[in-house]
């Protein structure tokens, strides 16, 4: 069966600079676990034009990608299945798959972290072709996206923690959603990683943190200019919020789960994440659910060293039900897909 994945990031994905971006990684992920083709920049179409594809799955919906010149691919494999991959249910739509909808009349599926019901209600009755969006998905599958970036090879199951810093870090792009919850922390002093273009917008909603650049996320040769802490696993603490959306609609635990359980740093939670906690099925120690900036401090300052560690094992002990669910999903994508 011929597979074709459309990664609509617009970057050639090379495998010795690994991207930061999850939808990224999960269609390489995905892509090698199905030995299916992989399209990420333009240059690459012409590459696959003389291939008859069955299935063809939509990444994502960057409206950066080149949409027009990538609908040759699904015009030249019509009668392919087609499909839409999304981790984000932000995300309004996938331009080319709308465009081809709209030139072929024809429905796709989709496979996401939410359930159909759980997802942005506004987004799915936006109108395409005098119809709404959702009319236009037949199959929706429901899979746990998020897990399949957990990599038991980086799992530092072992890894030292004494050197690493105290101060807590939250990262990952501005989602204005969360500006809510996040400004109950802004006592706490913490870091927040992400691109200095999102510094502006956190501190434009009134987040008071110290900002630093984007985490790495593999390994390289020392650079003697480059600052401490880009890593995650140069911190003891995490915390973890979401947006207000998924307070109510269960959706899966965030990468940043699955990544600090590889990296060994210690997650804290906002006791309005209650939802994912309960569901999700993880051990979670009560102790490291927070209702505040002042409590997560309080908290921090009172755990000592070896109730450190036991709760770094309960973190641990998750990791048979994470390669679990890791090859659920990936085993689920290619039944659907086939």
């Amino acid at each position: 069966m011929n597979i074709l994945i459309i990664e609509s990031c617009e970057k050639i994905i090379d495998p010795k600079s690994p991207s930061s971006i999850v939808h990224v990684k999960n269609s390489e992920i995905i892509a090698n676990y199905l030995g299916a083709d992989l399209v990420s920049h333009q240059s690459q179409i012409q590459s696959v034009m003389q291939k008859k594809y069955d299935a063809i799955i939509c990444a994502y919906g960057s409206p950066y990608m080149k949409y027009n010149a990538y609908l040759e691919i699904l015009d030249a494999n019509n009668n392919a299945k087609m499909f839409w991959l999304v981790n984000d249910h932000d995300v309004e739509d996938n331009i080319l798959l709308r465009k081809w909808v709209i030139k072929h009349n024809k429905p796709y599926h989709m496979i996401c972290n939410n359930p159909r019901s759980g997802y942005r209600n506004w987004i799915l009755n936006k109108k395409m072709n005098n119809r709404k969006l959702n009319d236009w998905i037949h199959e929706w599958h429901t899979v746990n996206l998020n897990a399949m970036i957990f990599d038991e090879n980086l799992f530092y199951k072992t890894m030292k923690t004494s050197e690493r810093s105290n101060v807590v870090v939250y990262y990952g792009t501005f989602r204005k959603h969360r500006i809510k919850d996040m400004m109950e922390y802004n006592n706490v002093g913490y870091i927040i990683s992400s691109s200095k273009k999102n510094h502006l917008k956190y501190q434009n909603a009134g987040i008071q943190a110290r900002f630093i650049e984007k985490l790495q996320w593999f390994d390289k040769e020392p650079d003697l200019f480059e600052p401490i802490g880009l890593r995650l696993r140069d911190y003891k603490y995490s915390i973890y919020f979401e947006d207000e959306h998924t307070h109510s609609n269960y959706a899966f635990m965030a990468n940043r789960f699955y990544e600090c359980v590889m990296n060994n740093t210690l997650l804290f939670y906002d006791a309005r994440c209650k939802l994912v906690i309960e569901q999700s099925g993880y051990k979670i120690d009560l102790f490291q659910i927070v209702k505040n900036g002042e409590e997560l401090l309080e908290k921090i300052t009172i755990l000592a060293e070896d109730e450190y560690q036991t709760l770094l094992k309960v973190q641990q002990s998750n990791f048979e039900q994470i390669m679990s669910e890791k090859n659920s999903a990936l085993e689920t994508i290619k039944k659907v897909v086939g």
